[in-house]
């Protein structure tokens, strides 16, 4: 009788862990972009369950419209979600019920817009490169010499900005990166120098390998190197 008791609970407790599990599976940030009838609309959704509760913000594109609202009545169980975005929409308050399905890196939801319109959307979700936050540094050989660079990078989902500054020969300079992207390791950004009066495009590609960012250099139409940048371990 107690061990099967005892089995009952490790059963229930093992229910109630794989749903805890499943529900903090949604934080995070998701993208969509999908047809509607007053045309194509973007949106990213920014949530975060607590037990069953679900909470967050949906921003939302349109053309040139943009909106950023909180999300209400935010409900997560057993990987079923359901929220509501109260959009403002010419002085009158709109009511857009999603309901839907967590399925892995997916959110399958139904959007209906009031009593206007249903659709369906598929939100993916948005992988931030744990890692790439920080300094890393590099030293290589290149046809005017031996140069040292010191990589400033931030991570914002996709979005990769910071700075590049380099020395050569004594000569000192600092840019700020452009173009960054950062998507499953893999990294690439624009380096954008001033070279006697003339900028000079230097583009980056390559991927995060744990402590080394793993670069192949393009210099214009002048030179291709590939570099090694180490991360910079800060001193507590």
């Amino acid at each position: 009788m107690k061990n099967s008791s005892l089995v009952l609970c490790s059963f229930a407790f093992a229910l109630a862990l794989v749903g805890s599990v499943r529900a903090a599976d949604i934080d995070g940030k998701w993208k969509a972009e999908f047809e509607t009838q007053v045309g194509v609309q973007k949106y990213i959704f920014e949530l975060k369950a607590d037990g069953e509760k679900l909470t967050g913000k949906a921003l939302g594109e349109r053309e040139t419209d943009k909106s950023e609202t909180a999300i209400t009545e935010g409900k997560i169980a057993n990987g079923a979600v359901a929220f509501v975005e109260p959009l403002k929409f010419q002085d009158t308050e709109l009511r857009i019920a999603y309901q839907g399905q967590l399925a892995g890196d997916e959110l399958k939801l139904t959007r209906k817009v009031g009593d206007v319109a249903t659709e369906t959307l598929v939100a993916k979700r948005v992988k931030v490169v744990a890692g790439i936050d920080g300094k890393w540094q590099a030293e290589f050989d290149s046809q005017i010499g031996v140069q040292k660079y010191l990589f400033d990078l931030k991570a914002d989902g996709e979005k990769l900005t910071g700075k590049a500054s380099s020395e050569r020969q004594g000569q000192k300079a600092e840019v700020q990166i452009k173009d960054g992207k950062v998507a499953n390791g893999a990294v690439s950004f624009v380096e954008p120098l001033k070279f006697q009066d003339q900028e000079i495009l230097i583009e980056y590609q390559g991927k995060i390998v744990g402590d080394e960012l793993k670069l192949h250099r393009k210099v214009g139409e002048l030179a291709e190197y590939d570099i090694v940048a180490k991360r910079v371990v800060e001193k507590k």
